[in-house]
């Protein structure tokens, strides 16, 4: 295990889980989702074409990736 991946004993890192229980986003994900989406529409011609709200989407799982990133930075900062 990488020392990245040890970082995140302590956090919830199983996405189903996560989607499953309706864990909240993380208010920086959201963030950043909202602008990740509209610079893809817009410069991009929807590239990626990210989905948000529905079952499973796409956008939804990145945010999950980012709700971790994000409390291992809170944990981290204190």
């Amino acid at each position: 295990m990488t020392k990245i991946l040890e970082s995140y004993s302590n956090i919830n890192t199983d996405l189903n889980d996560r989607w499953e229980n309706g864990t909240p986003h993380h208010p920086k994900s959201k963030e950043l989702m909202r602008h990740i989406l509209e610079l893809d529409f817009e410069f991009n011609d929807d590239y990626f074409c990210w989905k948000m709200g529905g079952d499973g989407d796409n956008g939804e799982f990145l945010m999950y990736l980012m709700d971790m990133y994000f409390e291992l930075q809170d944990k981290k900062n204190g």
